[in-house]
Formats: structure tokens, sequence, C-alpha cells
């Protein structure tokens, strides 16, 4: 049903429905809130559905209070969700979002797939929530400034976890100039020049 290499190996039948709904409803919502490039649209299982899902490669038993930044129209976060218990992995998830009307999109869609996630309507400054053991993000700000937001949000955490495509290795030189970084880069299963980063620590120089 999903038709994809990856996905095909590690979700349910029943998981696979609930993906499906998952696209339909963002399709229909694409309309009016540009959540995704309407290129993408046709091959919104391998672009984002896929990419978001390969996360679940670098998170362990230790990863169980989720917190995605910048989520949009769900990615990489509620695809996460979605397949966490087809891996048997637990966790809470925690989105936040700055854009009200992709916060209401986000709550409709939770209430449509009937999963319990949290949605912070907020600046991540504006968190009040600051413990999570790992951060997730897909194409919300570049490393710097990433941690740069991090570091006057006061979020604390154990991993951060992100998606970053084929101009990573400039992000990370430019990050290294003002931070420590200890981070492993992995390669996507969806596009070649493309990576995932897991950054284990990270210290302001």
């Amino acid at each position: 049903m999903i038709k994809t290499a990856y996905l095909d190996s590690i979700v349910s039948r029943e998981t696979s429905k609930k993906i499906v709904k998952y696209c339909d409803f963002l399709i229909k919502y694409n309309k009016n809130l540009n959540l995704i490039s309407k290129s993408t649209e046709s091959i919104i299982m391998s672009r984002h559905i896929e990419d978001s899902a390969q996360l679940l490669k670098y998170i362990n038993i230790e990863d169980n209070n989720i917190l995605d930044i910048g989520s949009g129209a769900g990615f990489p976060g509620i695809v996460m969700y979605i397949i966490k218990n087809d891996l048997n992995i637990n966790f809470k998830l925690d989105i936040v979002e700055k854009s009200s009307k992709k916060c209401t999109y986000l709550q409709e869609l939770c209430k449509f797939l009937e999963i319990d996630v949290a949605i912070h309507n907020h600046d991540v400054n504006n968190l009040k929530k600051k413990d999570y053991t790992t951060l997730v993000s897909r194409a919300f700000k570049p490393l710097d400034s990433f941690l740069n937001i991090l570091d006057m949000s006061n979020i604390k955490f154990n991993k951060i976890l992100l998606l970053k495509g084929q101009s990573y290795n400039i992000e990370i030189d430019e990050a290294k100039k003002n931070w420590e970084i200890n981070c492993d880069t992995h390669e996507s299963v969806t596009n070649p020049g493309s990576k995932v980063l897991v950054i284990n620590s990270v210290k302001k120089i």
C-alpha cells in the first residue's frame, strides 16, 4: 500500500492505513496552507513520510520525551509517533509550532488519527516546558541558528536528531565556529546527498 522499500519493511498493515489517511488529510489541507510543496504531493511517501520515519533508527529506550521543533505539516514527529509501536518504541511527543493556522491543522490531524500529541502554539522561546530527552526537526533553521534558539530558550536535552540536505557540511562548519559539537552523520535513506545528524552534546564556545 505504501510502496517504499524502507517503510514496507517496518510498518504493519494497520499503520500503513493510518499513514495513507495522514497523507490524504495533509494534501486536503495543503490547498490552503502550503504545508508542503505542491510538486511533492505525488511523491509524499518517499519525500516526506519515509524521510521522517528514518529518524526512528536513532531512537532508543532513553528517548522517551521528544520535542518536534517547527513541525509544520507534522514532520518528522507525527510520522515517528504513528510508526513507533511497530518498532516496539514508546515515547511522548510534544510539538511546538509558531503558526496558529498550522497548529489548528495539527490539532485536527491528531484528532483525525486518534493520536495523543501535545501541540504548543508558541515561538520556541515561549515554551513553558523545558526538559526533553530528545529534540527532532526537519527543514527548520540552519544548524547555528537552531543551536542559538535552543540556547536562548533554555531547553534541556540529551540528543538532537536533524534531517539535513546537501549543504549539511557547510552548516556544521559554520556552527562549529560558535559551538563544540559532538555530532555523528548518517546517510539518508531517501537522498544520497542528504544526512541525518545525531548530536549527542553541544557546548557554546
